[in-house]
């Protein structure tokens, strides 16, 4: 493979791969119980990295094979999201370190994330990121997008305390790369805050955190604010999904940032009883439509959303007769009818998704969202089955959490009482 996925460190891809691999079994591989479902998880969160790797190391030609890999590997994790659902107990399974090393890992990690995603050459941040639309999107920003920047903006970035890489590029790159910044924030304090809240466990929220900042595809996708801010906008939805309101807005936000996020309106339409689902669906339904219609109609603002990101509905081909515009998917060379019947499919997993289970508690909430999730990538027609990041959270939280039956909402009285309900933590 050529170039380097960490080449500030001067670590190759497989190299960093592999002390990835490391870390995971280090903290959380269970010697103990070594047939375990989180030591599966453990090894099944690679399964998509064969394929993410022949699309970095073989640009700008991108084998089929990497792209029959990746569907393998999210069927594989399909299947593991809808398996969850029958896990109604689950044991307590402590990291191999205690609190105190795992928030310094964590805080460590971070900040060597967050000064990477400030200061990575544009090059490179399209380069090592195999969901990127282009092959190198913000390379394609800075050529031609929005408008250009007036002499007192950049005069303000000129003094901005930016790295000697971002200084002369333009608005939307480094308005991109503060957006990831945020959502990289946004996930690791979402994850932590699921863990403390609603699993009673601050330890298991660091762990989820830990195990997000370590994970390659994190370092893949690290200045991808277009799966990043559905990604965050998302965990925090699940850490607030007793408020109907304001689950609402985040996940319709996440549907109008990118439509692999649309069937979860729905899906979350059927959690939620009574007025809170009128509350819900009013909400999410007119935030994701007012994103669409001021995409639409409002001059300029659909270039800005895709420059920072954003994807479009014609984008993942959801529009009749768009075929793809590079040769970045699975679906380049076929018909555009032989879609049909996986786009039926998905229409199908989203409407049983939403009736059964008939009353869902929030660990079978989280699993559905990921099944959602990981199933838009068999539709979407531009670098399907690379968008890990954007479900990688909730994959995450399905291999920590522990047994929560009591976490569901049964009506308005429940609502108000559900982030005081006790979870037990152990079978």
């Amino acid at each position: 493979m050529n170039g380097s996925l960490v080449s500030d460190l001067g670590l190759g891809p497989v190299t960093w791969l592999f002390l990835s691999l490391l870390g995971c079994v280090t903290l959380f591989f269970k010697y103990s119980r070594f047939w375990s479902v989180r030591n599966l998880d453990l090894i099944l969160m690679f399964a998509m990295v064969p394929g993410m790797m022949m699309i970095v190391g073989n640009r700008p030609v991108q084998p089929f094979a990497a792209y029959v890999l990746l569907f393998l590997a999210s069927a594989a994790w399909l299947a593991r999201c809808l398996i969850d659902l029958g896990f109604s107990r689950r044991p307590l399974l402590e990291p191999n370190l205690n609190a105190s090393g795992l928030l310094c890992l964590s805080i460590g990690v971070l900040g060597l994330l967050l000064v990477e995603t400030v200061s990575l050459p544009v090059e490179e941040g399209g380069a090592r990121n195999p969901a990127d639309p282009s092959g190198s999107k913000e390379l394609a920003v800075r050529k031609g997008s929005p408008a250009e920047e007036n002499v007192a903006v950049k005069q303000v970035i000129e003094i901005a305390p930016l790295p000697d890489s971002l200084k002369h590029e333009r608005l939307p790159v480094i308005l991109a790369r503060v957006l990831a910044v945020l959502a990289h924030l946004a996930l690791v304090s979402g994850l932590w805050l699921i863990g403390w809240r609603h699993f009673d466990r601050s330890i298991t929220g660091l762990s989820m955190a830990a195990c997000y900042l370590i994970s390659p595809y994190t370092r893949m996708a690290l200045v991808d604010s277009g799966q990043l801010i559905p990604a965050a906008l998302i965990i925090y939805a699940v850490f607030w999904y007793a408020r109907p309101t304001i689950s609402g807005l985040l996940i319709g936000l996440a549907a109008g940032w990118v439509p692999a996020c649309l069937g979860l309106i729905a899906l979350w339409g059927g959690f939620y009883r009574g007025k809170s689902r009128l509350k819900y669906l009013l909400v999410s339904i007119s935030v994701a439509a007012a994103c669409g219609l001021a995409g639409s109609f409002v001059p300029g603002l659909s270039d800005w959303a895709r420059a920072l990101g954003a994807r479009s509905i014609a984008d993942v081909g959801l529009l009749p007769r768009f075929e793809p515009r590079s040769d970045g998917s699975f679906w380049v060379g076929f018909d555009s009818s032989f879609r049909l019947p996986v786009l039926i499919a998905y229409l199908a997993l989203v409407i049983v998704t939403m009736f059964l289970p008939a009353r869902k508690d929030l660990s079978e909430l989280i699993a559905l969202s990921a099944a959602l999730l990981v199933a838009s990538q068999f539709w979407y027609l531009d670098k399907g089955g690379t968008l890990v990041l954007l479900y990688l959270p909730l994959a995450i939280v399905i291999m920590f959490r522990p047994t929560m039956n009591a976490r569901r909402l049964l009506g308005a009285s429940f609502q108000r009482a559900a982030a005081r309900a006790p979870v037990s933590p152990s079978s």
